[in-house]
């Protein structure tokens, strides 16, 4: 599946999602494997003491072209509406702490792991919860095959962490940090609730 766009209008500008694809490709552009080993997040070495920088600075680093791409298309079609329905503040504590949460979890399931763990996933799995609590019937404009296909939001997002949870438990494509992905959308969930229920009148969507 592999989305195209979404039926929500934006009713601001999303200034800070743009800054992080923006900052996010820059790093980038001009990323070493020294840079990775410096901010990305090592599990072995965060309970040891350090690394708790590196629960957000791992975010901003990626493994590849491919890896780059996918995480800032996802936070294209999904991040403009969160950041506008929860504010710029509310928006920026929802990216860091499901980045933060996203490393907790990914050091909890490989506590011993040396690898530096990398890439905005676990940040941009909280802003997808955030999403489907906040917009659960917006359709999701979705390729499949060579069909466009119209599937709410409560649904794409709902198979999407559960995909992410059985590959976790089954270890499909142990590269992929899963764990990290699930951590990050636990810390979505808070913020989306709050977006949802607790917004100033004349700001919810109308679902």
């Amino acid at each position: 599946m592999f989305p195209i766009k979404d039926d929500v209008p934006s009713r601001s500008v999303p200034y800070l999602t743009w800054l992080i694809v923006v900052v996010s490709t820059l790093i980038f552009l001009i990323e070493t494997p020294a840079m990775i080993q410096k901010w990305g997040f090592v599990p072995a070495r965060f309970w040891m003491g350090g690394d708790e920088v590196n629960m957000i600075t791992y975010a901003f680093l990626h493994g590849n072209l491919l890896h780059i791409f996918g995480n800032m298309y996802y936070l294209y079609i999904f991040g403009d509406n969160v950041e506008d329905g929860l504010g710029k503040v509310g928006y920026i504590a929802l990216f860091l702490t499901s980045a933060i949460l996203g490393a907790f979890f990914h050091a909890v399931a490989y506590p011993h792991s040396l690898a530096p763990l990398v890439g905005a996933s676990g940040a941009i799995s909280g802003i997808l919860a955030a999403y489907m609590i906040m917009y659960p019937t917006a359709r999701i404009y979705t390729v499949i095959w060579w069909w466009i296909y119209e599937i709410p939001a409560y649904y794409y997002i709902g198979l999407w962490i559960a995909m992410q949870y059985f590959y976790a438990l089954t270890g499909v494509e142990s590269g992929v940090a899963w764990w990290a992905h699930i951590g990050g959308f636990v810390g979505g969930i808070p913020f989306g609730i709050i977006g949802r229920f607790i917004r100033r009148e004349g700001r919810y969507w109308d679902v």
